[in-house]
């Protein structure tokens, strides 16, 4: 998961509309913080 992670952030931030240029790390994060929140309101069993 962690290289479709990554891949996903690099194409996101070669072709992010408007011609800004995005630090990998910054998309990274974005990304990686949503699959997290993902992953924890599917595996909450309380």
């Amino acid at each position: 998961m962690g290289m479709v992670l990554l891949m996903m952030a690099d194409l996101i931030s070669q072709r992010f509309p408007l011609n800004l240029s995005l630090p990998i790390g910054s998309t990274t994060g974005l990304l990686g913080g949503a699959y997290l929140l993902w992953l924890l309101t599917r595996s909450r069993t309380v």
